[in-house]
């Protein structure tokens, strides 16, 4: 690749597109305004979501979901920019289906589904304001914002089952033998159970919205996306199983001496630093340059350019 081409493949995005002035701006303000005002009025929603990533280690991802949807919108500010303003009515529907829907659940008690409404209002008004050509240019960072929402409780106990079943099955596959009743499990040595903690549910959680984050950037077919979704899903579950199975057989060996205390806790999130490159270093493999950035890569170098290393 030539010097010149290499130069403009590395370029920003945003570098080949004006930013918008006068009717974009009062948009823009408009915008800002209306967000505003849903966080305002439904504050209660909104910090009830914070507790929660406050209190529950396996939601605590949700304090970075929003600053990260906000850096992917932000990186877009040039194109947005670029884009006709088609603010639409079917906004405003949405806001008033989302509001009918918020006091619905409030009245039945389902923080999750108000939690979803609530946080759904902040796309309609990107909808209602800038149109639907905004609104799939930023599809990505608004639709991150759900994974902010703490949902997947409902998911523990085949987490659970699963775990248990995979370190009973791994300990018998190993000569160790072990009786199991439901999600406890003895052994010679001691008894163990799985726990919410060992579910796997943050591990699960955490990878998905790495995942997701990592195939948004730096995948761009629709396979090599879903493959890296396979992954983040698939390998964490597994992963899970075998870092329980390992802790079991390290306490079992060292006649409980050892993974029975704080040390169990720090060998889970060590193992989870392991998987994660593991993930990452798969979907590392499946990594693509945009289309427009490719296309630059592959067009042929005129004599007498220099290319990076020649003079």
């Amino acid at each position: 690749m030539s010097l010149q081409l290499d130069s403009i493949a590395r370029l920003p995005d945003a570098a080949f597109l004006p930013y918008g002035h006068g009717p974009h701006q009062a948009a823009r303000a408009l915008l800002l305004l209306a967000l505003a005002a849903v966080v305002l009025l439904y504050h209660a929603t909104f910090w009830s979501m914070l507790e929660l990533w406050s209190r529950s280690q396996t939601f605590a991802h949700g304090f970075l979901i929003v600053p990260i949807s906000c850096w992917l919108a932000w990186r877009q500010r040039a194109r947005l920019a670029a884009l006709a303003l088609q603010p639409t009515w079917q906004g405003l529907l949405l806001l008033g289906a989302l509001g009918l829907g918020w006091l619905l659940a409030d009245a039945a008690n389902v923080p999750v589904v108000e939690q979803y409404a609530a946080t759904a209002m902040l796309p309609a008004c990107v909808l209602a304001i800038l149109g639907w050509p905004a609104v799939r240019l930023l599809a990505f960072p608004l639709a991150y914002l759900f994974l902010a929402v703490p949902f997947g409780e409902v998911f523990l106990e085949p987490l659970i089952d699963f775990t248990a079943a995979f370190t009973v099955t791994a300990l018998q596959w190993t000569g160790v033998p072990v009786f199991r009743d439901g999600s406890n499990f003895s052994l010679p040595t001691g008894n163990w159970s799985v726990v919410e903690a060992c579910s796997g549910l943050r591990y699960l959680i955490a990878a998905l919205a790495l995942g997701a984050l990592y195939a948004h950037v730096n995948v761009h077919s629709t396979g090599r996306r879903l493959a890296v979704m396979a992954a983040a899903l698939v390998v964490p579950i597994v992963a899970n199983g075998v870092r329980a199975y390992l802790i079991v057989m390290l306490g079992h060996l060292s006649n409980m001496r050892l993974a029975v205390g704080v040390d169990h806790l720090i060998y889970g999130w060590l193992f989870f630093g392991v998987v994660a490159l593991l993930l990452f270093w798969l979907a590392a493999r499946w990594r693509e340059l945009p289309p427009a950035r490719a296309a630059l890569s592959t067009l042929p170098v005129r004599p007498g350019v220099g290319t990076a290393g020649t003079r």
